[in-house]
């Protein structure tokens, strides 16, 4: 036994793998069972869809055939019965007929028991629904009593909630308190087409007249919701408002698309309390107070002395006049003294004119080989877009309240300003090497010194800058190549015309690359240093032309200057 089990530990990962290939075996073996208990089980529910919908089918058959079945064994019933009586004479007919007709008509299949089970209810919902439907037809109103006194007829009930408002609103308009109630009754009733509504406003001036409250037929005079008086005749307040907004008109000079007051002025015709009856020639009077008072306006980009006046509505003399020595063009912040004219109720008018408006231009860096790196330039100027808008501008008593854009036409595309970056890289070996030409050209090597200038003993055409063989050689400025071949003095040698007349020439080059008729670019590398023609050394003879003559090329070139 012993043995034995140590024997099993030993080999337990063998043991292990057969115990699982049996496993596999005995699932691969219950496969097919499944897949048979499948197919019986699928089959057992086929079958017995189908007889469920078999028995269905039977039992419609029953209940539509159990009616034809027993209307044919009345039918029958009755042909018997007729010809039971055949032979029998004349009364026996006659009972053959009244037993024939009681049974197509009273049997329980006959004629009048079905009608008087399925008709009968079809007929009284139809009676049903064409009462109710009549009765939604009829047009009913609402009658209202207020303390037991019928005030009229309203159309609903809310119109006498807001009539409540109305009167609370009334007598707000006194210092005295006056207790009023508010209990009604309603009735609904049959309109007869005679009976006219009352509105929220008749319905309140009725309230009143049955509060014993003191009252007033006339006119309740408004500004927007703000209540000024009861006046008889409104005549008055409406001619002094119109004189006052023709007045206005003949100010403008009639230059204005629309002119009105900024507020509405309303007249409410009911019953108002007596003692805010008031004359109409105050309200008119109030209404057309006018006030002269002054504003400081903080001029901002753009503004001139004339667009300032535009915008109150008055003229330059009159702004000169209240600030000394105020310029055309004011600075921005500048605090100018403005006239405003204001009114009781604001008028306001619109104005349509057409306005030209800038676009401001963008900046963007461009980098450029033409420029050293580190350095700067401005390549091209920005230029701003100029557009013509239609604007409507809105004027509060005068002055400008608001500014809505119509239309608006493009009539020039802002250039951008182009900021060229530098990125061309050549320069002298040595930062002890300065000069402060124009810098028209560029250092037309990457390092190199100078080791001959121009001029001297030996009348030199150029500078020498002595470089290794095989360094590149960069074109000093944009142009187009007139020469690249050898010669015996220059050995090979590149010339470039420029734009504005001048030439540079590039000699004692060990190759070069650029072709006669290419155009090239600054900083484009061209050749390759090398000792070419009648030289003594790796170096780079460099001259610079001007409409044929040798100048000094120092004079061209720009290089560790500080700026």
């Amino acid at each position: 036994m012993q043995s034995h089990h140590l024997l099993f530990t030993r080999n337990t990962p063998l043991t292990l793998l057969c115990w699982l290939g049996h496993c596999g075996l005995t699932v691969l073996g219950f496969i097919p069972r499944g897949l048979l208990w499948l197919c019986r089980a699928l089959l057992h529910f086929l079958r017995d869809l189908l007889h469920g919908i078999l028995r269905i089918l039977r039992w419609l058959k029953r209940i539509l055939l159990t009616p034809v079945k027993l209307h044919n064994l009345t039918s029958q019933a009755a042909y018997d019965t007729w010809q039971q009586a055949k032979g029998k004479g004349i009364p026996a007919h006659i009972g053959a007929v009244f037993k024939m007709l009681g049974l197509m008509f009273f049997s329980e299949n006959g004629i009048l028991v079905p009608f008087f089970k399925f008709a009968a209810p079809v007929i009284c919902c139809a009676f049903l629904w064409s009462l109710i439907s009549y009765g939604a037809s009829l047009d009913y109103v609402i009658s209202v009593d207020y303390l037991n006194t019928p005030l009229g007829y309203i159309e609903n009930e809310s119109d006498f909630t807001t009539a409540q408002q109305i009167v609370m609103k009334r007598l707000s308009y006194t210092e005295e308190e006056y207790e009023i109630s508010f209990q009604r009754s309603f009735r609904l009733e049959l309109s007869d087409q005679t009976e006219t509504c009352l509105t929220a406003t008749q319905l309140a001036d009725r309230i009143l007249q049955c509060a014993n409250i003191q009252l007033c037929t006339g006119y309740g005079v408004y500004i927007d919701d703000e209540f000024f008086g009861t006046v008889g005749d409104i005549t008055p307040i409406q001619a002094a408002l119109s004189r006052q907004l023709s007045e206005y008109s003949t100010m403008l000079g009639g230059e204005y698309d629309d002119l009105r007051y900024a507020k509405e002025v309303r007249y409410e015709e009911g019953t108002f309390l007596a003692e805010n009856l008031t004359d109409p020639k105050e309200i008119a009077k109030r209404f057309t107070e006018t006030k002269n008072t002054f504003r400081t306006y903080t001029s901002r980009e753009g503004d001139t002395v004339y667009s300032i006046a535009n915008r109150y509505t008055t003229d330059a003399e009159t702004l000169r006049e209240l600030n000394e020595k105020l310029p055309d063009v004011p600075e921005p912040g500048t605090r100018v003294k403005v006239p405003v004219t204001t009114h009781f109720i604001p008028i306001i008018y619109k104005k349509t004119s057409d306005m030209t408006s800038f676009i401001d231009y963008d900046t963007v860096e461009v980098e450029t080989m033409t420029l050293s790196i580190g350095t700067r330039k401005t390549l091209t100027n920005g230029v701003r877009g100029e557009k013509l808008n239609t604007v409507q501008v809105t004027y509060t008593d005068g002055a400008e309240s608001e500014r809505k854009v119509l239309r608006t036409q493009l009539k020039a595309e802002p250039v951008n300003e182009e900021i060229g970056v530098g990125i061309y890289e050549a320069k002298p070996s040595s930062t002890q090497t300065v000069l402060t030409g124009s810098g028209k050209f560029s250092w037309p090597l990457d390092g190199g010194r100078i080791s001959d200038v121009f001029g001297g003993t030996r009348n030199h055409g150029g500078i020498d800058l002595a470089a290794p063989g095989g360094t590149n050689i960069y074109a000093a400025d944009d142009g187009v190549v007139s020469v690249s071949r050898l010669s015996p003095s220059y050995g090979n040698y590149i010339i470039i015309d420029h734009a504005d007349g001048t030439q540079t020439l590039y000699a004692h080059c060990s190759l070069l690359i650029a072709a006669v008729g290419q155009e090239v670019k600054r900083g484009q590398c061209i050749a390759l240093v090398g000792t070419t023609g009648d030289s003594t050394g790796n170096h780079l003879h460099f001259e610079v032309r001007v409409d044929g003559m040798r100048f000094d090329p120092a004079l061209f070139l720009r290089v560790n200057a500080g700026d």
